[in-house]
């Protein structure tokens, strides 16, 4: 056994201060909410949290077989997610959680969305880092196969992660029979991760939210039936568009000395042309777009969601429960939705048929339509709206209802993202803000109002063979706390639109995303 074999034990001994004190020290640098919330520890954060690094270093140490790579892996585990939080707390006041690491697979559908706000040259550095760490480990350092001399090395290996991996799981199901969501609400859990952060820990959090997540227990909210629809006598087509980050931009105009008389044009011509407007509440801020979306198509309001309150489409959605889709399925309606992107986001390939869509159209029919920017332009979407609706009533008779999900608007709104489409300086001259980046989201603000007036009151008359009920509203508001905060803009309120082509509507504040279908229902005369 050379020097390096007999001082392995000794090396891994040295790690367990660190492993059990640091992330201790981790938690206290973690920023957690805007504004953190007024909450005191939790004991049982003094519990999990040395007990869960251990398990991290000890699973970690069966993967990689070295004590020294497993260490440099559970410091990049460790320091990574704490500056990873850090940053995600920065832009959308909330911390990571369990459900995020379900999502980290969108890293590779869409990785700009996230790795634009990180940095790509901190995330190189890192991963390049760790990388030389392992060359120079595996060059230096002996595995612990060496310690069991009696097996060959890649099976000794083998049948240690096996067995490990099988002793997690039977934990994992062991402790999800015990800590259920009941159980952990007694403990004093809320389902709300600022709060329940700063309680229990922003490291302890993820796998406690994670054994919540296999749960199996009923939850009633997702079974609430509604009366059957009756369509009116001339039942109108139907089209929900889910805004891309839409609120009034006169909310915060508005607010901007100099411009409290302001009038966003776009919006004005929609309301003189009898559409209503409004704020509503929906459950998201900044992000987390499914929140939004399965309370406006289900109806059921998200803080009844339980730990599926964070991503409803993780497991809330596959449920079978009744939406807005499947009572126009029964009442007669065909139902299609529309989003031009990838489908397997938030896994909507497998979501959207289940929440009762007959069709759903993704970015396989804009391959080549132009687009604004990053993403396919609202125009192109209004393009591919009025194919779909005069392709249907080519081959059908019945009434159409389209939810539509645009993507144009969706951030980050970095200068020079539309350097090829505009004078980006002449933008933000002309903005109220002087804001670069807001400058240009008001662009995109400016094209999905448009779009909905080409739909609606600027629809030619020969293609309304049915009378048409349209209704918009943002997903969440844009991710612009330091600017919104200056103004005194607060709140997570985004803004709706709706309207008839047979009648004017009157303007209704205060409404909630959760209540929004049945609004648009009534107009439309159900």
């Amino acid at each position: 056994m050379n020097t390096l074999d007999e001082l392995a034990l000794p090396v891994m001994l040295s790690f367990l201060p660190v492993i059990l004190l640091l992330p201790f020290l981790l938690e206290a640098c973690t920023r957690i909410g805007f504004v953190r919330p007024n909450a005191r520890r939790h004991p049982l954060f003094y519990v999990f949290t040395p007990v869960l690094s251990l398990l991290v270093y000890i699973s970690l140490a069966v993967l990689f077989w070295h004590p020294i790579i497993a260490f440099a892996a559970w410091l990049l585990v460790y320091v990574g997610l704490t500056v990873i939080s850090n940053v995600k707390n920065k832009v959308l006041g909330e911390p990571l959680n369990g459900p995020d690491l379900e999502t980290a697979r969108h890293l590779f559908i869409y990785p700009e969305f996230y790795v634009a706000y990180v940095g790509e040259t901190r995330v190189v550095l890192v991963f390049g880092l760790f990388t030389a760490g392992v060359v120079t480990s595996l060059a230096l350092e002996t595995s612990f196969s060496q310690h069991l001399p009696f097996l060959p090395d890649n099976l000794a290996w083998a049948i240690t992660l096996v067995a490990w991996c099988g002793i997690l799981w039977m934990l994992a199901k062991l402790l999800a029979r015990v800590f259920t969501q009941a159980r952990a609400r007694k403990l004093g859990f809320l389902f709300d991760t600022n709060t329940d952060a700063v309680r229990f820990g922003l490291f302890p959090l993820m796998p406690l939210y994670g054994l919540m997540l296999m749960d199996r227990a009923e939850n009633p909210a997702l079974r609430k039936k509604h009366a059957s629809l009756k369509a009116p006598a001339s039942a109108p087509d139907l089209i929900a568009i889910q805004a891309e980050s839409y609120f009034d931009l006169d909310r915060l105009y508005q607010r901007i000395d100099g411009f409290e008389g302001h009038k966003w044009q776009q919006l004005e011509a929609l309301r003189t042309a009898g559409a209503a407007t409004g704020t509503i509440e929906v459950p998201a801020w900044g992000a987390s777009t499914m929140q939004s979306e399965f309370a406006f198509l289900s109806g059921v309001p998200n803080d009844a969601l339980g730990i599926d309150c964070i991503n409803p489409y993780q497991r809330a959605a596959h449920t079978g429960l009744e939406t807005l889709a499947t009572r126009l399925k029964a009442a007669g309606y065909r139902t299609i939705c529309i989003h031009p992107a990838k489908k397997e986001f938030f896994r909507r390939e497998t979501v959207i048929p289940k929440m009762g869509f007959d069709d759903f159209i993704g970015i396989e029919a804009f391959e080549d339509a132009p687009r604004f920017g990053l993403y396919v332009s609202d125009e192109a979407l209004a393009d591919v709206i009025e194919e779909t609706m005069a392709t249907h009533r080519q081959a059908s008779d019945a009434p159409l209802f389209l939810f539509v999900i645009t993507i144009e608007s969706h951030g980050p709104w970095k200068p020079g993202r539309l350097a090829d489409w505009i004078d980006e300086a002449a933008a933000t001259e002309t903005d109220p803000t002087r804001d670069p980046s807001f400058a240009l989201y008001r662009q995109h603000m400016d094209n999905v109002t448009e779009m909905f007036e080409r739909l609606g009151p600027e629809a030619p008359k020969e293609s309304l063979t049915r009378p048409r009920t349209m209704a918009m509203y943002g997903d969440h508001l844009p991710a612009y706390h330091e600017l919104f905060e200056r103004h005194g803009l607060d709140g997570k309120a985004v803004d709706y639109v709706l309207w008839h082509s047979d009648k004017r509507l009157e303007q209704e504040d205060g409404l909630r995303i959760e209540d929004f279908a049945d609004r648009f229902l009534k107009i439309a005369g159900f």
